[in-house]
């Protein structure tokens, strides 16, 4: 993976501690199912259309936000802001401002104040001029296990701009980051703009084995629909339908799978600007501002 990620990660872990072949389709019936069983099965619920798993009984919505008001719906999400919770991401102070709702789409911002501030932590503080954007579904909404999907696209740029669709449990049951685990369901780095890359972080987790590397889109400025089903033992990861990463993982001992993903994560999304160093820092080239665009956010069991 690029350079500058596994110190943003421990610095997302830091942070955050403060605060299948089962991808379903819209389907009217499956294979080997009558169209008269069929027509007795639920037309929607408030998700939208019924969607069936695999073994023929339907997905069952519980959580759902199409970004429909003119605000963000605080009983479903929470504004992560560094001053508040000590989380960040690089070198990229996350601010309420840089949060908003309207024409049915959450738009979450990247931005150069085009002056250095302190951002402030509990530590201390740090020295930035990029501000981003970041909420969560913790202390709202958290699930083990079940079909996790947003419609997203991300904004036009070289390189020194990342957004991501991820997971977080929330408790560290096992152990501090990675041990306890995290899921990556797209995360973007516009230095490789065409892949948008799902990963699985727990202790014993490797990037070559552990990420989807074949997860690309042609253009992620256009809308695209990125889809996680986790089960017990695997997890599948597709983009518009079509399945690009299947994962199993095996955590190093004590653990056993299916630790450490067998206990409630939240759901996060986040627009920042990239490291100081490395192959996504940002550059003079780097567009500010730069909005990750949600559609909708949703949630299965």
């Amino acid at each position: 993976m690029r350079s500058p990620l596994p110190v943003q990660r421990r610095r997302r872990v830091a942070a955050a501690l403060a605060t299948v072949a089962l991808a379903a389709a819209a389907v009217v019936s499956l294979p080997g199912t009558s169209a008269t069983a069929a027509a007795f099965r639920p037309s929607g619920d408030s998700c939208g259309t019924t969607l069936y798993k695999a073994d023929g009984s339907a997905w069952s919505c519980s959580f759902v936000d199409n970004f429909s008001g003119t605000r963000l719906d605080t009983t479903k999400w929470t504004i992560g802001e560094t001053a508040t919770s000590g989380f960040f991401v690089g070198n990229t102070c996350l601010t309420a401002n840089n949060v908003a709702v309207g024409g049915g789409e959450l738009r979450l911002t990247a931005r150069d104040t085009g002056q250095s501030f302190t951002c402030p932590t509990a530590a201390g503080g740090f020295t930035t001029r990029y501000t981003g954007g970041h909420i969560g579904t913790v202390g709202h909404f958290s699930q083990t296990y079940g079909r996790f999907e947003v419609r997203s696209r991300y904004p036009q740029s070289s390189s020194g701009l990342t957004a991501n669709f991820w997971m977080y449990p929330d408790k560290q049951t096992y152990g501090a980051w990675p041990s306890s685990g995290e899921i990556d369901v797209s995360e973007w780095w516009s230095s490789s703009p065409t892949q948008v890359l799902p990963t699985l972080h727990y202790s014993g987790s490797t990037f070559a084995g552990d990420s989807g590397w074949g997860c690309t889109v042609a253009d992620p400025t256009t809308w695209h629909t990125y889809t996680l089903v986790w089960q017990p033992t695997q997890m599948q990861f597709s983009i518009d339908g079509t399945t690009c990463f299947t994962d199993s993982w095996t955590p190093n001992a004590p653990l056993v799978a299916p630790q450490p993903f067998d206990k409630p994560f939240s759901m996060l999304l986040t627009m920042a600007a990239g490291g100081a160093s490395g192959a996504d820092a940002v550059s003079a080239s780097t567009t500010f501002p730069a909005t990750y665009e949600v559609d909708y956010a949703k949630a299965w069991k």
